[in-house]
This record gives structure tokens, sequence and C-alpha cells, in this order.
């Protein structure tokens, strides 16, 4: 330790005011990142490693030796990550030199705290489900679950499940992928869209796993998948709804509700399922609802829909209570979301067996059959193919114009008028 003598006199005495000051040496440097480079350029050619170091004065002789650790850095496979991975030990040193680390003094602070873990591919996915599990609805939460048991299953049969998760290789990744789509009983014959949507799933667990720097890549993002044309759900005539109303009215009232949500509020079956008591402002005529953007969404209740609670006190039901339920009561209806839509699916299985609809038609086709009739309803009354877009977008719930206009040429709501007579053909 350096000090020096700074004198001050003070007036009118003649005596001097001695003060000693010390000046200190720091007994560490600043902590940096070896970064190998070839051509300038940083390297990760495997006789090129990666470390972290710092000099640190010796006690003995006072001069500044050398410290360096490698602190699994070169684990990883790119410059980016490597560099993210150096400067977290880098800032991790500096911590603990500045909070007692001697690395000359067994008993001073070790840098064990920043140890990393290991984690088992099995080990590593259960990591992150569990810590992204809170941002995602029940019916996500399901669908990443599902997927996930099937990696695991195949890893398991491939003896993997005890293997380091970044010892996990890009042709594990491809053969399980592969693996989806052969048929049965060689592989799980799932069809391109199901193989995407496994390559979604697990490729949002990967993400996590590869930012909290418990594996260096996600293979996921890398693999290509082809996804099925989706089979659009046709839209029934009037004279089709008609026979069914009859038929619902009879044999199945409930669903004839449920089918009347899907026309009048255009709500998805997902959504309508979701619905409890305390959604419902009758007094108001709204409701409100999550959709499958997580966001709420009011929808003004209309004509049956109105009659429909109407006929009911909902005022002396439990605010928790579901309005459809596989009982037709109105109670808290525990059971999945996936099995809530598929419990009033099959009922509507039995409707398109005795009337011979095929997979074309469904529930959704209501949704679609109700939004041709309002097009058309108000092309007749006068307004222009503008007013009607405009006025339809509250009640579809679609965010742009273009949305809906794409929607209704899907379904074929926007055909052509009859241009025959304008060809100056003759054939």
């Amino acid at each position: 330790m350096k000090s020096f003598d700074l004198i001050i006199r003070n007036e009118p005495t003649s005596e001097p005011i001695k003060i000693q000051i010390k000046v200190g040496m720091r007994d560490f440097s600043e902590v940096k990142l070896y970064i190998p480079k070839v051509n300038g350029k940083p390297s990760v050619l495997p006789n090129h490693r990666w470390y972290v170091y710092y000099y640190f004065r010796n006690p003995n002789t006072g001069k500044m030796d050398k410290f360096q650790d490698y602190c699994k850095i070169n684990r990883y496979k790119t410059v980016i990550e490597r560099k993210e991975v150096g400067t977290v030990w880098v800032n991790a040193y500096t911590t603990l030199l500045n909070q007692g680390l001697n690395p000359f003094v067994e008993a001073s602070i070790t840098p064990k705290v920043f140890e990393e873990k290991t984690y088992s591919i099995k080990e590593a996915l259960q990591y992150a489900y569990d810590n992204k599990l809170g941002s995602w609805k029940v019916s996500t939460a399901d669908d990443y679950r599902v997927r996930m048991n099937v990696f695991l299953e195949w890893v398991c049969v491939n003896k993997l499940e005890h293997e380091d998760i970044r010892d996990l290789k890009e042709l594990h990744v491809i053969a399980f992928m592969n693996w989806l789509i052969k048929p049965l009983p060689k592989g799980r014959g799932v069809g391109g869209t199901s193989q995407d949507n496994y390559k979604r799933c697990l490729s949002g667990l990967f993400g996590k796993l590869v930012k909290d720097k418990i594996t260096a890549t996600n293979f996921f993002l890398e693999i290509d998948t082809k996804k099925d044309d989706p089979i659009k759900n046709k839209p029934f005539t009037g004279y089709q709804v008609k026979e069914i109303r009859d038929y619902l009215l009879i044999h199945d009232k409930q669903l004839y509700h449920f089918i009347q949500f899907v026309i009048f509020t255009f709500l998805r079956q997902r959504e309508i399922i979701r619905l409890t008591v305390s959604d419902i402002n009758l007094r108001e005529k709204y409701l409100t609802v999550e959709t499958k953007t997580k966001r709420k969404q009011v929808k003004k209740l209309v004509g049956p829909i109105v009659n429909f609670f109407e006929g009911i006190n909902i005022a002396d039901l439990p605010s928790k209570a579901n309005v459809f339920t596989n009982t037709a009561k109105f109670e808290v209806w525990t059971a999945s979301e996936k099995s809530k839509v598929d419990h009033f699916g099959h009922r509507f299985g039995k409707v398109k067996t005795h009337f011979g609809f095929n997979h074309e038609y469904g529930i959704y086709s209501f949704r679609h059959t109700a939004a041709l009739d309002l097009f058309h309803s108000y092309l007749k009354k006068g307004f222009t193919e503008r007013e009607v877009i405009l006025k339809m977008l509250p009640i579809t719930g679609h965010a742009t114009e273009t949305a809906l206009r794409k929607y209704l040429r899907d379904v074929g709501g926007m055909l052509p008028k009859d241009y025959g007579e304008d060809y100056t053909l003759e054939f």
C-alpha cells in the first residue's frame, strides 16, 4: 500500500497540520473473455478454446498472476452463443472478486455458486414446461403436455431419457420428426399439420432451454415440415338449416341452443364452452368471452340468444356455472376444453349420420352459413360491398376488412355477378 503526506498550514498559527493519505492498489484486474481469432474473426474451431481470465496479486511476490477458467463455454457451437455465455461468466467473476474472492485463499468465496446444473433430456423438458406453464391457457398447456409426452415416449424407447440434454443431436430430432409421419405400426402415422404442431410445441420448449442456457441449440427451428391443406367446413343451405333445426328441436334441444350461439354470436365452439353465468349481462344485452387470442371480447346478445336467457332465471344460478354442459344443467363442468368441444362434436355427429352429411360438414359450418346469410342479406338491402364489410366487422369479430374479405371468399361469399353477357367472344 503506497502513501504520501499532505501538509496543510492552519493560519494564523504557524503549526502545520499533517494528514497522511493512503492510496490503495487493487489486488485484481478487470475480468475479460478470451476470444481466439482466425484472420481477425472469432473462431470456434476445436483447438481454439475460449475462456474467462483475470489477474490477481500474489501475496508472496506482489506480482499479478493470471487465472483462467474455461467455464464450459466451449460446449456451445456458435460465436454468438459463446459470447453470451462468456459475458455471463465475466459478470459472475467480477461480482465474486468484488465480494472477496481470493484464488490464493481456499476459504474465500468460490465460483461454485455459478456452476451449471446438468439436465437429462427428460428433466430439461419438464423444466421448460413447468417454467412456461404460467403464461399459457389451460388448452395450450394440455396441448404442450401431450406433445411433450409423445416425444419423451420416443426418447425412452430409444434409451435417451437419461442423456444430457446438451448431447441431444440434430439427427435425433430428425429421426423423431420422421417417425411421427411414418404409418403405423412403425411410426405414429400423423399428418403434416399434426407434425407441424409437434414442431411448434417442442420448439417452444427448446427455445426456453436455449434462453436459460441449459442447452445451446433449438434443433426444431431448423426442421422443415409440411402442413396439410386444411379441410374447410362447407356452409349449409337454407333448406338444410331448416331440416337440422326441426330435427334438433325434437331430439337434442341443448345442441340446438348451442348452434344458435354459433350463428347469432359468431363464437367458436371452444369459446362457447368457456361461457359462464358471470359472463352474461342480460340487462345491457351483451356477453364477454375469452377468445383464441386470450383477450376478452364483448359480443352483443341478439334475438334468439336474448330469448334463451330470458327463458331461465339466470340471477339465481351460480356465477361460475357453465352455460353449456354435458348434463344440460347450468353447473360447473370441470372437464378439459378439448373433451368439452369433442362432446358437442360427437353429438352433432349423430345429426350428420341422420342426414348423411360427410366430413366436410361440422358445427363450424353454421358460422360460415351465418356469415353468408348476413352478407347477401345486406347486399339485397342496397348496401355497397364496402358498407356490408364495415357492418359485419363488429359482428364476426374479424380484426380487419382484409381478413373478413378473405374469410368470405374462402366460404364462397364474394362470388362475381353474372358476367356472361360481357363477353365479346363467340364460341
